[in-house]
């Protein structure tokens, strides 16, 4: 491998890198790791560095050529399982299969690589390949919990949920931690939990209201706490207001509010110039040291009041989440869904229980059996709420297993899976992408002039 003529400096300069990324300082990790590949171009572990940080960065396109920088310069199996992950978070799915593949050949007790092949050949929907593979990483390394938990999710797309739900428990007694899996349930004593009576819950309080009741054909949700709000809240309803065509009232539900957050909304409401639209607030039922909990009820709380405001509203209801431009009218997702009791949203390519259903875009019609699929997911939910405290993505979990739990055991719903060109109307951000908060159009409406 080749190093700059100081290579003892050079090592000590990936050591201090190494520092600040396990200290979470990717920014400063990245302009000391680009200073150094800048002086020596042909430092393969600086390289290799930089695409580590790339990836932590959610950086995929930028890491991919990063990784291909160093493969010109050596070829490993841990580069190529990192560009294989690379491609297949971009959907690149034959270029990831083959950098894998190559992994495992160079290096046949990779027990990781054997994982991520598994991923991406889930990916492909090739389900009993993947657990093919998996048995492979079993038997290299049986205490990885990573591998019952993958395998749960190929019998799941499978099928096979209860051979998945024993892999999913086998895997949380291996983790020893959280993991999603612990989120994912598909029983029939689950789902009587689920279908039973709906529970009851506080409703939110009315903090604003303008619009007549009955002059909108829609109404378009959000909901966030206050940072959320001014972050990502004020730019999605100044873009709203611009692109608006009058059919939808926009719902804004605010989660612990502070003492001046409903003033500022207001004003900026007022400057945008819309005209219909409601603004409840609630407290969350954890308290504010379970700051976990907390998250996860500020990311699903809208299904718990979902089932109400279907009966108030008594019309389609829109649930996006925050961080989304508005770049269009939102009338064709509604229109998607048309003729169907839910319109939702599914990850392509699949993964897993806990990602193949997204939340970030819902459309909840005022039927019964909407009604009565997301009175279950409220009641899946809250139960998992309050049975971890870092139930991170149990919105997702919640709509994908109860569908499938009312595919067992009684009537599904009737489900529009939402086209990507109806979603052209939307610019998604995304809680983890901070680096895109610099785009123009994010910075359109959160600053505007």
């Amino acid at each position: 491998m080749n190093h700059p003529p100081d290579a003892a400096a050079a090592n000590t300069a990936l050591d201090d890198i190494a520092r600040l990324i396990e200290a979470g300082n990717w920014q400063e990790a990245r302009a000391r790791c680009e200073e150094l590949v800048a002086s020596s171009p042909g430092d393969a572990d600086a390289l290799a560095w930089l695409g580590q940080i790339a990836v932590g960065q959610f950086r995929w396109e930028d890491a991919i050529v990063i990784f291909d920088q160093v493969m010109r310069l050596r070829v490993d199996p841990w580069t190529l399982g990192n560009l294989g992950v690379c491609h297949w978070k971009v959907g690149n799915l034959e270029e990831a299969e083959y950098c894998l593949r190559g992994a495992v050949e160079i290096k046949p007790d990779f027990t990781r690589a054997h994982v991520s092949l598994a991923l991406v050949l889930h990916a492909r929907g090739q389900f009993d390949a993947a657990l093919a593979q998996l048995a492979i990483a079993h038997d290299l390394d049986p205490a990885d919990h990573q591998i019952p938990m993958r395998r749960g999710c190929a019998l799941a797309a499978l099928g096979r949920f209860d051979e998945a739900q024993q892999m999913f428990a086998h895997a949380v007694e291996l983790a020893g931690r959280f993991s999603y899996s612990r989120l994912v349930a598909f029983d029939r004593a689950t789902f009587d939990a689920a279908t039973g009576p709906e529970e009851v819950v506080p409703p939110p309080k009315l903090a604003a209201q303008a619009g007549a009741p009955g002059s909108f054909r829609y109404v378009t949700l959000i909901s966030c706490n206050p940072p959320y709000v001014r972050k990502y809240g004020f730019p999605f309803i100044r873009s709203f207001a611009a692109q608006g065509r009058g059919d939808s009232l926009l719902h804004l539900h605010i989660y612990d509010p502070d003492n001046t957050i409903l003033g500022e909304v207001q004003e900026v409401i007022s400057r945008s110039g819309l005209a219909s639209y409601t603004v409840t607030t609630e407290e969350s039922p954890f308290p504010a040291h379970e700051t976990r909990q907390r998250k996860a009820y500020y990311a699903c709380g809208r299904l718990v009041h979902l089932p109400a405001w279907l009966d108030q509203y008594a019309c389609p209801v829109l649930s996006l989440d925050v961080d989304f431009i508005v770049e269009d009218t939102l009338a064709g997702l509604v229109e998607a869904a048309a003729g169907h009791d839910v319109g939702l949203n599914a990850r392509d390519p699949v993964d897993s229980p806990w990602l193949d259903v997204i939340a970030n875009i819902i459309v909840a019609n005022p039927t019964p059996a909407s009604r009565r699929y997301f009175a279950a997911v409220k009641n899946y939910a809250l139960r998992y709420l309050r049975q971890e405290r870092e139930a991170w993505l149990v919105d997702q979990s919640a709509l994908y297993c109860v569908l499938k739990m009312l595919g067992r055991y009684a009537a599904p719903p009737a489900v529009a899976w939402l086209p990507a060109a109806s979603q052209a109307c939307l610019w998604h951000i995304g809680h983890a992408y901070d680096h895109l908060l610099d785009d123009p159009r994010y910075r359109k409406y959160a600053h505007p002039g």
